[in-house]
């Protein structure tokens, strides 16, 4: 079987390069990048993905050429499956190949539709109806559609599987791997760390997350006590970091690490003593279930889709628009001698081999 994983981009930190890689193992898999060019794609592709071919379609320094690239390569490819991701490329592959008979398109929804602009909804809205299935990472996911972009699908056949994690990859990592960050940020061993790893977008809400470390930090006996680690990067960047430098406390006890890749992530999060996801709007969060995994203690925002994946563990949770529910929560996880009491249950439920196999039963059925 060929089958085709059609990206905006690829990054070492990409869930459909990931799962591409897994699904590899057993079937003929080729990634096609819209924006890549052959240097900024090809490295990355290799080392997360080795067994698959990458096509980089260098859109990003000609976004025309890019697409006639994309299009020449999805009609002339003669692929079993069109399995698409992301906005733009995905909209534009589930068109370019809507007649082709003997081509399966799968589109996999990855956020909760009321985190994409106006224009996003649009493209993916009025294309979703020439995919011959739609797999949503959650339930939540899947009920975020726009109810109008609902109805043009309706004759379309749904499925909700989970992204998954590396449990093996995260239960195994060297955990010294974390040091020359701790190292290089001068954090001590008697430190307490609230992370928080992700995108820095605003629908992640760092910035009401450094407002209620800030006041956290106030109300704290020892203020060198405690570190905010935010692990990521993204357009938020410049407005996080004139928040943090707007403050005195939060200039002293915020660490901003960047991009790091993911075994350092995984390291780290064995380092960290509570992890913060205060997102407004989520698809699955994978980062939030490598915490779990862990063990580690977690305070998460009230919103569906944690309610969903904790099923029915207790949480500390909050009111992602409340500084004073954050606040409180962080309060109460340094408070709480509880960590995780379901990571053998995140372990076989959302365990990424788990969605791969479920995909390619899906490949083979469609």
């Amino acid at each position: 079987m060929k089958i085709i994983y059609v990206l905006n981009k690829v990054s070492h930190t990409s869930i459909p390069l990931e799962m591409a890689a897994l699904i590899s193992e057993k079937e003929e898999v080729t990634i096609v990048s819209l924006y890549d060019s052959n240097t900024s794609g090809y490295k990355i592709s290799k080392e997360v993905a080795p067994n698959c071919k990458f096509i980089p379609c260098d859109g990003q320094n000609n976004l025309l050429a890019g697409l006639c690239k994309l299009r020449s390569i999805l009609i002339k490819g003669s692929y079993d499956v069109v399995h698409t991701h992301q906005t733009l490329s995905g909209a534009f592959a589930r068109y370019v190949t809507r007649n082709i008979k003997n081509t399966k398109k799968i589109h996999t929804v990855h956020a909760h539709h009321n985190s994409f602009n106006n224009r996003q909804n649009l493209l993916i809205g009025f294309t979703l109806k020439y995919a011959d299935y739609i797999v949503a990472n959650s339930q939540t996911t899947l009920e975020g559609l726009k109810s109008w972009q609902k109805k043009l699908i309706h004759k379309v056949p749904t499925k909700v599987i989970y992204n998954g994690v590396n449990v093996n990859e995260i239960i195994n990592v060297d955990q010294n791997k974390s040091n020359e960050i701790l190292n290089k940020y001068r954090i001590q061993e008697n430190e307490y760390i609230f992370g928080l790893v992700g995108r820095l977008v605003k629908v992640k809400n760092h910035a009401n997350v450094l407002k209620a470390f800030e006041k956290f930090l106030i109300e704290a006996k020892d203020t060198k006590k405690y570190k905010l680690m935010l692990v990521g990067d993204g357009p938020e960047r410049e407005n996080i970091r004139n928040i943090i430098e707007s403050s005195n406390l939060l200039r002293d006890n915020v660490v901003c690490t960047g991009l790091i890749d993911r075994k350092t992530v995984y390291s780290l999060l064995y380092r960290m003593n509570t992890f913060i996801m205060a997102s407004f709007h989520e698809g699955f969060c994978n980062a939030l279930m490598e915490a779990r995994v862990v063990g580690l203690k977690t305070i998460i925002s009230k919103i569906d889709i944690f309610t969903e994946l904790y099923e029915n563990e207790e949480m500390i949770a909050f009111n992602p628009n409340s500084i004073d529910e954050i606040t409180k929560s962080m309060i109460n996880a340094v408070n709480s001698t509880s960590t995780s009491n379901d990571t053998n249950n995140v372990k076989e439920k959302y365990d990424i081999s788990t969605s791969v196999e479920q995909y390619l039963e899906l490949y083979h059925i469609v």
